[in-house]
């Protein structure tokens, strides 16, 4: 595992100009980066995560702090994937969508991964993004609320709901369908949230 002392000398150094040092914070946060634009957009996560690499490096100089391009880089990341699902929404009429390809379904889904990320493309997208940025690029509450400039009891708050949200989602495919492992630690988390 490479050290945040580390990463932050790439930055410096893709700062100065250095491309091989900024291929290396590519390398880097390219798995977390991915995932998280997957949970974010599915399908659009390969374009997304180019999109914002490129944004990430044409702006890089612009970035006052090394330390802090983990989460700039994952507000770029957000803004992108944001403009492409409004792009995507845009270009197909919602009248005109096959019901079998919206993520309106999440017991269509054939894989735990699969129907999570149906269960989180329920979820209004403040709450989407906040369960992204808190258990899947593992930001904190402050970081968080930074990131998104809200409150942090907001933060909190969307959690909760989104938690709330997902467990009934998750847990709802009907008898003939056992919880996922991700729909028993939602459960968990909220219960141990409340004690």
């Amino acid at each position: 595992m490479i050290s945040s002392k580390q990463w932050v000398a790439w930055v410096k150094q893709a700062q100065a100009g250095d491309q091989a040092a900024f291929t290396e914070l590519v390398r880097h946060f390219q798995a977390e980066g991915y995932r998280a634009a997957w949970l974010w957009a599915g399908d659009g996560a390969e374009d997304i995560l180019q999109e914002a690499f490129l944004t990430c490096w044409q702006k890089l100089p612009q970035l006052r702090q090394a330390g802090a391009f983990r989460s700039w880089f994952y507000q770029i990341l957000r803004r992108t994937a944001l403009d492409y699902i409004k792009r995507r929404q845009a270009e197909v009429p919602q009248d005109n969508m096959d019901p079998l390809f919206t993520s309106s379904r999440p017991n269509q889904a054939t894989t735990d991964s699969d129907r999570l990320q149906a269960a989180l493309g329920q979820l209004p997208d403040p709450q989407r993004d906040t369960c992204t940025l808190y258990y899947y690029a593992g930001f904190s509450v402050k970081e968080i609320a930074a990131m998104t400039q809200v409150p942090q009891a907001t933060v909190k708050s969307r959690l909760f709901h989104a938690r709330k949200k997902l467990r009934a989602l998750l847990l709802s495919d009907g008898p003939d369908r056992p919880a996922t492992s991700q729909a028993m630690q939602v459960t968990k988390e909220a219960h141990h949230e409340h004690l």
